[in-house]
């Protein structure tokens, strides 16, 4: 489904990620897991098209992408929830939804759509009239999810969809992850908590210093003395 070959990405003369490969199967959960600083954001954001690489492709259903603008390829079935749960803090929930919507390829199925998305994120059916602003930080997590699915994606990237959320609401937004796995979505992942990622994944990746360094399934990660000390607490 996607095909990130061989990407060099750059901000100005510094250099974030060098040589960068990744590959997506449709209906997969595919995690990025590294420390700060890695260049798991930026790979999120070169996909998104909200940066270009000097060097490599990004192809989508065998489209090419890396050379379309950021809102293109929103319409062409990608969408990223980004760092923080960010929203529309003066909308309502409904509001915000509606923003997500936008794209010409799903405002004719918005209202259709919105059932699906209060079946999936109830609380928000609860909190439609409410400001976005007066939400807790799980809700408004759960919130930038759903914006992003009334745009129709068919793979949608999260970045550290669990950062600064209380332990039981990080169950909570994994829970939902496995969710819209078993909806059909393709998901890519960045996060973190390796434990609690790799516990949804398909495959994962391993950034560090914008080169990734390994890669395999959950198991291959649990098998690997490093990863265990580094990045599982094991």
């Amino acid at each position: 489904m996607l095909n990130v070959h061989d990407i060099n990405v750059f901000y100005d003369e510094f250099q974030a990620l060098e040589s960068v490969t990744v590959k997506i199967e449709k209906g997969q959960t595919v995690i990025v897991v590294g420390p700060n600083g890695a260049g798991k954001s930026t790979l999120l954001r070169t996909i998104a098209g909200l940066q270009k690489p000097r060097r490599g492709s990004i192809e989508f259903e065998g489209h090419r992408i890396d050379r379309m603008e950021a809102h293109q390829i929103v319409e062409g079935g990608i969408s990223l929830v980004p760092e923080g749960g960010r929203v529309f803090p003066h909308l309502t929930v409904m509001d915000n939804l509606k923003v997500g919507s936008y794209n010409k390829g799903a405002r004719p199925i918005a209202k259709q759509r919105l059932p699906q998305i209060f079946q999936l994120f109830p609380v928000l059916a609860d909190r439609r009239n409410q400001r976005a602003g007066s939400l807790s930080g799980g809700e408004r997590q759960m919130l930038a999810i759903a914006r992003s699915l009334m745009a129709q994606p068919r793979l949608i990237m999260l970045d550290e969809p669990s950062l600064g959320l209380a332990p039981l609401v990080v169950n909570m937004v994994f829970e939902f992850i496995k969710s819209m796995k078993q909806e059909g979505y393709t998901v890519l992942l960045v996060e973190q908590n390796a434990n609690k990622a790799l516990k949804v994944a398909d495959y994962a990746y391993l950034i560090e210093s914008g080169k990734m360094v390994f890669e395999g399934k959950s198991e291959d990660f649990d098998k690997n003395p490093y990863i265990k000390t580094a990045y599982l607490g094991l």
